[in-house]
């Protein structure tokens, strides 16, 4: 009788399941036996890598080690998940780091933990760079290069599950910008001899959540500022936007989690919505209609759409609401306040309603561009999407009387799009998130406005009132605009003198 001959276990890195997924798309169609025989491999083995295809691809996508055969963690898996999320947050701001800091790091994070029987050694440090796919290099050039290869592969692998998956209608993406509000212009036109004073650009910040799907049809905005309850906000009933703060007016997870938690709760179908997979996005929330995916890391300037005009249409129409704001008091003969003082007379609630007003103009077109720019469909729009915002351009250099140059406005435009508005982690909160024990961050409230603003008054708005209609009336030949609003303040006053009078026939 002959021996049973030993067979021994053959192990696949992550790249040799990639090829023969590769090869096994390009067979002809043919059972799963036949296909196993031609890549020489076992049909329960091909079976096993094609009912796994899903996670390899996530793997690869994740910037895992392809060449791995096996997951094994190291002597401290918290530690070494800790030290990894650490990695990232710094690696996302383009820092250089080298192994003793890191090896340093880890040792913070095992302190923060407790354990004290962990030291970082040479050898522990090389093998989790093994592990993690980290290696050590030189740097090049000025700025972080977008993924190609990673954006491409999740156009390919990634997209027609979702789009398979989901309506257009139900696939959203939501991204977040800072913009300075106050920010002007720091350039001007003067006389060759004349000594042209300059101003220090205003640098106060908020940061805005843009969202919306494929077809254009858009998210109330989120506004993230420092103050909890601006002074400018006392007697307001309503905001145009959904506002909430942080000391910094930055994206954080406790945030991001509310925004995601109120927008599930008034969901009445399921969506896709698609984000950057920056840190404040990270989280282990149970959500019963949204189904949220990270696109994977230094893609997002390639594919997605907030990104490719989506974001800058907006800030384009918010600095044209500024122009339209201050440019007039400019040319008042009785103003003798320069652009920057009248600028910081723009309370917060101004600067909300300007943002919701700006977001409302960008169109549909612009958003379904977008996306279909990104590569969410086989069309090339990229020339439709840079001659919308070449329009929006002209229309506000067309309003500004000292004729602005574009190359100007293009910087005026760009001048916060390096803006911070995600909150670094700190080692205590990177332990609490391993150790799945999150703690709330605290929110400080900056000092209060200067002057409390003064509600205007029933007779004061119907004179104000008065004074419009006798200015469109002289100046204006369409005027159905003009009736629609006088009716909208009318029953506003209407509303506000009922209440007077009930309060009235109470309190006697």
């Amino acid at each position: 009788m002959m021996k049973e001959v030993n067979k021994k276990r053959k192990d696949l890195s992550l790249q040799e399941k990639l090829n023969i997924l590769g090869c096994y798309d390009k067979l002809p169609k043919m059972s799963q036996r036949s296909a196993a025989v031609y890549l020489n491999i076992s049909q329960p083995l091909l079976c096993k890598i094609l009912k796994n295809r899903s996670s390899i691809e996530k793997l690869a996508l994740s910037n895992e080690n392809i060449d791995r055969k096996r997951v094994r963690s190291g002597k401290d898996s918290q530690i070494e998940s800790a030290l990894k999320i650490w990695f990232g947050n710094v690696r996302e701001k383009n820092t250089t780091i080298n192994g003793p800091l890191m090896r340093q790091k880890a040792e913070e994070f095992a302190k923060e933990m407790g354990k004290t029987n962990f030291t970082p050694t040479e050898g522990w440090f090389n093998r989790w760079k093994r592990r993690e796919n980290i290696v050590y290099k030189r740097v090049h050039g000025e700025g972080k290069r977008a993924n190609v290869s990673s954006a491409e592969m999740w156009i390919k692998t990634e997209w027609p599950k979702i789009i398979a998956e989901y309506s257009p209608e139900d696939i959203y993406n939501a991204d977040e910008t800072g913009i300075y509000v106050r920010a002007m212009p720091e350039h001007t036109y003067s006389l060759k001899n004349e000594n042209a004073k300059g101003f220090k650009c205003s640098k106060e910040q908020v940061t805005v959540i843009c969202c919306a799907n494929m077809k254009g049809q858009k998210r109330e905005l989120a506004v993230i500022g420092e103050s909890k309850n601006p002074v400018c906000f006392k007697g307001v009933k309503s905001l145009p936007v959904r506002y909430c703060s942080n000391a910094n007016a930055w994206m954080t997870t406790d945030i991001f989690n509310n925004w995601l938690l109120m927008w599930d709760l008034e969901l009445k179908r399921k969506i896709v919505l698609l984000v950057d997979n920056c840190l404040a996005h990270r989280n282990n929330l149970s959500l019963k209609n949204i189904k949220l995916i990270l696109l994977p890391s230094d893609t997002t300037s390639l594919i997605q759409p907030c990104d490719q005009g989506i974001t800058r249409a907006l800030k384009a129409y918010y600095r044209r609401e500024i122009c339209t704001r201050i440019l007039p008091e400019i040319d008042d003969s009785q103003s003798q306040s320069d652009v920057n003082a009248i600028a910081k007379q723009i309370s917060l609630l101004d600067v909300l309603h300007m943002l919701a007003m700006s977001w409302d103009q960008v169109s549909v077109k612009t958003i379904e561009n977008c996306f279909k720019k990104s590569g969410f469909c086989k069309t090339n729009t990229e020339t439709l999407v840079n001659n919308e915002l070449e329009l929006i351009t002209n229309e506000i250099l067309d309003r500004n009387p000292d004729e602005m140059q574009k190359e100007e406005f293009d910087y005026w435009l760009a001048i916060d799009d390096k803006v911070e508005v995600e909150a670094t982690m700190t080692v205590s909160e990177i332990c609490q998130a391993v150790t799945d024990t999150y703690s709330k961050l605290e929110e400080n409230e900056l000092n209060p406005e200067e002057e409390i603003p003064e509600v205007p008054t029933n007779a004061q708005m119907r004179e104000a009132l008065k004074i419009l209609r006798r200015g469109v009336q002289h100046r204006s030949v369409e005027f159905q605009k003009q009736y629609e609003y006088e009716r909208f303040v009318n029953e506003l006053l209407n509303v506000n003198s009922m209440h007077n009078q009930q309060w009235c026939v109470w309190y006697y």
